[in-house]
């Protein structure tokens, strides 16, 4: 009895739709090739923000360069984590951190070297010799020390120094390292990935919006893989600024890696700006083939009830207008039946 009661459980633990879970590979060939690209590269633009700050003359003009130079520091991790099909968000986030750290000590390396190329004309033989004695740590931390005590930039008669000066480093590192994050993990992603086709799964955005809230009790039903429990979902109306989006990511050439996805959305303005909040009900979710299908049918006859919807809320306001601009055009101190003449041929 118990034997029985025990294989039934885990039959309905196998047919229980599970959240995508990364199986953390990552090829060695994918290791080597990020060190073979991303080492050199970041080495080339440590040099060029080292020299962006040390020759650009405006403040706001830096400002500018590190968040961008930040972003594009991710931008660049994140996209040959996704291109070597990295299945693992740690090993993305450290390649994302090494590479940004690489790039950052750079940086700090050369920046002797194009100070004393700026202010005191060095030939390119000291230069270079300069360059080179500059990574080392001791080095980078004496110049940091003379930083901290002389100052370099002047600004309104006086030298920058201390920790005024600190407090600029403190921020410059945090945009660079905030933004190369936040935007490598972004660029990387949260697809689903295929290990029978060895391929990242497509994911198709807004494949059905729903006036309905991200509370509504048939959410959970869903999530534990009764998905007739979507048809049970309540509309809620005059509902714009926020709704759920339901999302779809299958893999393009074999019918084994098929994910749901319900994301709650919040429509925000920040400066004129309408900005999309997501907030995850929850983020695929395995379906099968054929429940894939169903959904799709859902999500067609949603859209066209949501669009008859609206169409009927557009002819009712209309005929309220049209109401409205009829008793606006009644003079109420007419009898009924008489018009503003006198009515005799």
């Amino acid at each position: 009895m118990n034997e029985a009661v025990s294989d039934d459980l885990n039959m309905a633990s196998a047919r229980a739709p599970m959240l995508y879970q990364p199986s953390g590979r990552v090829p060695v060939t994918s290791l080597v090739a990020a060190a073979a690209v991303l080492i050199p590269l970041a080495l080339v633009l440590g040099f060029l923000y080292s020299a962006a700050m040390v020759y650009l003359p405006y403040v706001k003009l830096r400002g500018l360069v590190t968040f961008f130079s930040g972003a594009g520091l991710g931008f660049i991790a994140g996209t040959l984590c996704y291109r070597l099909k990295y299945r693992s968000r740690l090993f993305a986030f450290l390649t994302i951190l090494g590479f940004t750290s690489i790039a950052y000590y750079t940086c700090w390396a050369v920046h002797p070297g194009l100070v004393g190329l700026k202010f005191d004309g060095l030939a390119m033989p000291d230069f270079i010799a300069i360059v080179l004695a500059g990574f080392d740590p001791l080095f980078i931390a004496k110049w940091i020390g003379m930083l901290y005590d002389d100052g370099l930039w002047n600004m309104g008669g006086g030298k920058m120094k201390g920790l005024w000066l600190v407090a600029i480093w403190l921020i410059e590192f945090g945009m660079i390292f905030g933004t190369s994050i936040a935007g490598g993990m972004k660029t990387y992603g949260k697809k689903p990935f295929c290990e029978i086709c060895n391929s990242w799964n497509d994911e198709t955005e807004d494949l059905a919006v729903l006036p309905v809230s991200t509370d509504d009790p048939a959410w959970t039903r869903v999530r534990n893989g009764d998905f007739d429990a979507l048809k049970k979902l309540q509309i809620v109306p005059d509902q714009q600024a926020t709704y759920v989006e339901l999302r779809l990511a299958d893999c393009p050439t074999c019918d084994q890696s098929d994910y749901l996805s319900a994301i709650g959305i919040t429509l925000t303005v920040d400066e004129g700006e309408i900005k999309k909040n997501e907030s995850d009900i929850f983020r695929h979710l395995t379906v099968t083939r054929t429940q894939r299908e169903e959904i799709v049918a859902f999500a067609e006859a949603m859209a066209e009830a949501v669009r008859e919807m609206s169409e009927a809320d557009d002819e009712f306001d209309e005929q309220e207008a049209s109401e409205e601009a009829t008793t606006d055009d009644v003079n109420p101190y007419e009898p009924p039946g008489e018009t503003g003449e006198t009515g005799r041929g």
